[in-house]
């Protein structure tokens, strides 16, 4: 099985409402205006369900793109139980998380409960 977090930027990158949008686990290295990251910042883990808290980012050329961003994709987030190994999915919160005046971003934190066995 894959890790949750390419799992979820598969699943994403295949979305038509992010279409143009670059959906990975790291920052692009030549940094489109628009982009977001997936990483696992936590959780537990039993033999049978994984309960990883991930950070989603959301970078865009403003403050309010990013959190139009961040909108969009929360909506989407919730539709990850699509995928088969995806139980459950909760939005802890959303935030505004800039690194500097430069790179607006919003920050969504979500705890997944994924099946190892599926």
């Amino acid at each position: 099985m894959l890790s949750i977090e390419t799992t979820l930027v598969q699943f994403l990158n295949h979305q038509p409402e992010l279409s143009g949008i670059p959906v990975s686990t790291d920052v692009p290295a030549k940094r489109p205006e628009q982009f977001v990251t997936i990483e696992r910042v936590g959780g537990d883990e039993s033999p049978f369900t994984d309960r990883p808290l991930l950070a989603i980012q959301c970078w865009d050329t403003s403050r309010v793109q990013a959190a139009f961003l961040a909108q969009r994709v929360k909506v989407l987030l919730e539709r990850a139980t699509r995928i088969p190994a995806v139980a459950r999915v909760r939005i802890e919160s959303t935030l505004n998380y800039p690194l500097d005046e430069r790179s607006p971003r919003y920050q969504i934190t979500a705890e997944l409960t994924v099946h190892k066995h599926t």
